[in-house]
């Protein structure tokens, strides 16, 4: 009789359990491609929807296209019957939006029920390379623009000041291009700090590989003009310019 009773309430619960959801949308412009668990998707849209994910805390990893740059590699918890609405932010930090109950109405149509939370969550990038900013603004410290984007740091950022110190501080330009674009790798740059990095080297063949690498990591294109003041030969600059209308 018990073994009947246990069969019958397990046979219950996996009617009405289901998988999780999570819904999450990339602050940052390009392709990107997402996976959650063992699903897989890429949009230029950059919304990423994953149905029937098992409930506990699930792998995420978000990352560029084009360059394989990692946005966020860490995991978000998730529990049976709920949809997690989520929002990467520019620089890889996931903040939980809405955590909302689903009802299952059959076995392809399920329905939003009450949101069962409002208050955001904000989880750090744990390999992404972008760290975790506070401060007294909303949106985890950095205000919102008209494009839905978050600007990174600008040029008179403390810990890029620092940085440049220490490149200065290296004696050959060799040196200094490997410790650059092992910098660039982990952050995003404005075309100012590019420039101001630029300006480090001695030879306009390092400025002009610099600046290519660079080009990939830098938000604000529009601006990369002002690499033009940072070479000797003006040469080299119509070289960086035909570089960039080949990509």
């Amino acid at each position: 009789m018990k073994k009947i009773y246990l069969l019958a309430v397990i046979a219950l619960m996996t009617q009405f359990s289901f998988g999780a959801e999570l819904f999450v949308r990339v602050n940052r412009s390009g392709v990107h491609v997402a996976t959650a668990f063992n699903q897989t998707q890429t949009n230029s849209s950059n919304t990423y929807r994953f149905f029937d994910l098992p409930g506990g805390y699930v792998s995420l990893k978000i990352s560029d296209q084009q360059t394989g740059y990692s946005v966020y590699n860490g995991s978000v918890n998730v529990a049976s019957n709920q949809r997690v609405v989520a929002e990467i932010d520019y620089y890889g930090n996931l903040q939980i939006i809405q955590t909302i109950a689903i009802t299952n109405s059959n076995w392809y149509t399920s329905t939003p029920g009450t949101a069962a939370c409002t208050t955001p969550v904000s989880y750090p990038n744990n390999g992404g390379g972008y760290p975790n900013y506070g401060g007294n603004f909303p949106n985890n410290g950095y205000p919102t623009n008209a494009g839905g984007y978050y600007p990174p740091q600008n040029s008179n950022d403390a810990a890029f000041q620092q940085f440049l110190v220490m490149l200065n501080d290296e004696p050959f330009d060799s040196n200094k291009l490997d410790f650059a674009k092992g910098y660039a790798n982990k952050t995003m740059l404005s075309a100012q700090q590019v420039a101001d990095i630029s300006k480090k080297f001695t030879y306009d063949s390092n400025r002009l590989d610099w600046t290519k690498q660079a080009y990939s990591r830098c938000y604000d294109k529009a601006n990369y003009f002002l690499m033009k003041s940072t070479f000797t030969f003006s040469s080299n600059y119509s070289a960086l310019e035909d570089y960039i209308e080949g990509l």
